[in-house]
């Protein structure tokens, strides 16, 4: 049996909280109605002139452009611009030698023997197939496979670009570090570096002696950046079928199906330059 004053007051209350409900929701409606009145239009990067839509700061309490900068132009321009200034730094840090840090398109000398490769390598900076992401450049010694690289490393970073640049010898040499008894690092964090980076450029694959951790290293990385559709630059002295027999089968076929396939012809200017 209920009691009639406890059945008023829990009406009461329920017609309070309601009251309050309906107070709160027309505070809400009418801050809605304030934020979209002082809402501003839209801002264009004074640089690449691309709209960025403003966002409403809850703590400040008013309209922000957060991908836009104090000077006008957006977080990607600005990262661009960095990146512009200090391009030698940055080629640096991505692992290219020094000797190939101002290797550009450019300065590459051109022949009509070479020329159909050098496009191509410029196409794929600019645009490469996500079912095709990868480049080989395989031909004899001193054609310009390492500067060509380079260049090509060098425009994705002007891109923005994530890019990882290390000779194959190199690769294993630093991955082999995890097995020193006072390293802080296991052999999977130093393989997963080389998966994970968004470009990886390996120079000289071949010329490491095929031994069967050096074929399985290889083979997994390789392995993987296919299987995760990540761009991979390969120079070679050797054909593919030259690595069929010198590192694995199923690798020299991952490279046929992820890459594009460049035989860069041409003399030894290294030789020539002493002729």
């Amino acid at each position: 049996m209920s009691c009639k004053n406890c059945d008023t007051a829990y009406a009461g209350t329920h017609i309070h909280r309601q009251e309050a409900f309906q107070k709160i929701f027309f505070e809400i409606k009418k801050r809605q109605r304030m934020m979209a009145a002082s809402k501003p239009e839209d801002m264009r990067c004074l640089q690449c002139k691309k709209l960025f839509s403003p966002a409403y700061d809850q703590v400040n309490g008013c309209w922000e452009f957060p991908e836009i900068s104090d000077t006008g132009i957006c977080r990607k321009c600005g990262k661009l611009n960095h990146i512009r200034q200090n391009i030698e730094k940055c080629i640096q840090n991505a692992g290219v030698p020094l000797k190939y840090q101002r290797c550009t398109f450019e300065n590459f000398h051109l022949t009509d023997e070479n020329y159909l490769g050098v496009v191509t390598c410029r196409d794929y900076v600019r645009d490469h197939s996500p079912d095709h992401p990868g480049l080989y450049l395989f031909g004899v010694c001193g054609t310009g496979k390492t500067h060509l690289a380079a260049a090509i490393a060098r425009e994705l970073i002007l891109m923005g670009r994530q890019v990882v640049f290390t000779c194959v010898p190199g690769l294993c040499f630093e991955i082999r570090k995890a097995f020193d008894k006072d390293s802080k690092i296991t052999e999977q964090n130093a393989v997963s570096a080389y998966i994970s980076s968004e470009y990886l450029v390996l120079d000289d694959l071949g010329v490491e002696k095929p031994t069967e951790w050096v074929k399985k290293t290889l083979s997994y990385i390789i392995y993987e950046r296919d299987n995760m559709f990540k761009p991979t630059i390969i120079t070679s002295n050797l054909s593919l079928d030259d690595i069929a027999s010198h590192i694995d089968r199923r690798t020299a076929s991952r490279i046929a199906g992820m890459s594009r396939i460049i035989r860069l012809q041409g003399p030894d200017w290294r030789l020539k330059k002493h002729l």
